[in-house]
């Protein structure tokens, strides 16, 4: 049979017609009806939570054929094309405290959108209170002078005070007589205290020991906007004929050790960082009240807050610390009692962690951070005779801490 004869044709056309309508029906049933001419869609689902009311998100969504939207808050997208969406949450301005942020716990994660379904992705917040401020710089100058005999009846007095940098810092005095003098440096807190925290005397001249015995320098921790009594002198050197008036030089300087979240050296200052995101801070504690900082007192201590948002056992991870230190984490529920015992470094210069026995409530809790326990050597101020001052490691190493959900 001739397959182009007209018969056959007209006899066939109903058949091809149920046909045709057969196959519409299941393209629709499949959703070929959508807006993409055809392409099945699907439905996207972003909840925004941890924000205070009024404060807006800031999400970006792309995904295929160039498909870009930015959310503020909770949103349903429809009619989406099949395939894989990225969902990218910046930080956003906390209303308090000022220059605080909210921050995303996943800055950018992946979402796959299918035919005739909704996909759920969660974009959770946390208060980051890391307010930041620029450090001061070139801050300190000359205290040259004349010393009109030696020792305590010549000595010259001076006072230094730090800049108001909320994570304090160091000051560096540099001190040096005339080759036949030996110089002796005093640094004391102000209102003076008993004892000092810098006393060098020069009591050699042996090179061995002391390889320039005209001067010294040394190096203390600062609080901010504390003031410090530096007392210059100068001594005979064995056996020298010294004529009165003597020129020495003498400068200081500090240095800002940046950390945003001071002042928290007590669990009612604690600040809040994000679960998840490792944050860097400071172990500068600063003279205050007096010489000497007790390993314990509030100066030494740091304490943070952070906030489970459902039921889960936690690990913190204390690391990046100097080989001085030994340091040592301790943990509160809201009411401030503790949690668990604390977790103690094994040893100078490693990590100090601490894991919840078990699924801790939802809530805000506590962690401390000390050195404490750290070893007899662990110094707040370092002073040497020649040019080469050892600055003592946490000074200038920053230490890490984060905390993390164990679902």
């Amino acid at each position: 049979m001739n397959p182009h004869d007209p018969i056959l044709r007209t006899t066939n056309r109903p058949a091809a017609i149920a046909l045709a309508a057969a196959l519409l029906l299941t393209l629709a049933a499949c959703g070929g009806g959508g807006p993409g001419g055809g392409t099945a869609t699907g439905t996207l689902d972003v909840d925004v939570t941890g924000l205070p009311a009024g404060t807006a998100a800031d999400v970006a969504v792309t995904g295929p054929g160039g498909f870009a939207d930015a959310l503020t808050g909770d949103e349903t997208l429809t009619d989406l094309t099949v395939g894989t969406y990225t969902v990218a949450a910046q930080p956003v301005d906390a209303p308090v405290p000022a220059g605080a942020t909210y921050d995303p716990l996943v800055p950018s994660q992946s979402a796959a959108v299918l035919a005739a379904t909704t996909t759920d992705v969660t974009v959770e917040y946390d208060l980051h209170e890391c307010v930041m401020y620029e450090p001061s710089v070139d801050v300190g100058g000359d205290l040259s002078g004349e010393w009109s005999t030696s020792g305590e009846a010549g000595q010259v007095v001076e006072i230094v005070t730090a800049p108001a940098d909320p994570g304090g810092g160091y000051v560096t005095v540099r001190l040096q007589s005339t080759e036949s003098m030996r110089p002796q440096l005093f640094a004391e807190v102000v209102p003076e205290a008993s004892s000092s925290i810098v006393l060098s005397g020069q009591t050699t001249t042996d090179p061995a020991i002391n390889p320039d015995p005209t001067v010294v320098e040394a190096v203390f921790e600062v609080a901010p906007s504390r003031s410090y009594q530096l007392t210059l002198r100068g001594l005979n050197a064995a056996g020298a004929s010294i004529t009165y008036p003597q020129a020495f030089t003498a400068s200081w300087s500090f240095t800002s050790r940046v950390d945003c979240y001071e002042p928290n050296d007590t669990i009612e200052t604690a600040k809040a960082i994000p679960m998840e995101n490792p944050i860097s801070a400071t172990f500068i504690a600063g003279f205050r009240d007096s010489n000497s900082i007790p390993a314990t007192s509030a100066p030494t201590l740091d304490f943070y807050r952070f906030e489970l948002h459902a039921p889960s056992a936690v690990r913190i991870t204390l690391s990046d610390v100097a080989d001085e230190v030994r340091p040592r984490l301790v943990v509160y529920d809201e009411g401030g009692g503790q949690v668990g015992s604390g977790a103690l470094a094994p040893a100078a210069g490693e990590n100090a962690v601490y894991e919840s026995a078990g699924a801790l409530p939802a809530g805000w809790y506590r962690v401390r951070v000390d050195v404490g326990l750290s070893p007899s050597d662990f110094r707040r101020s370092s002073l040497t005779s020649n040019t080469d001052t050892e600055i003592p490691p946490h000074f200038l190493q920053d230490y890490t801490l984060v905390v993390e959900a164990l679902d």
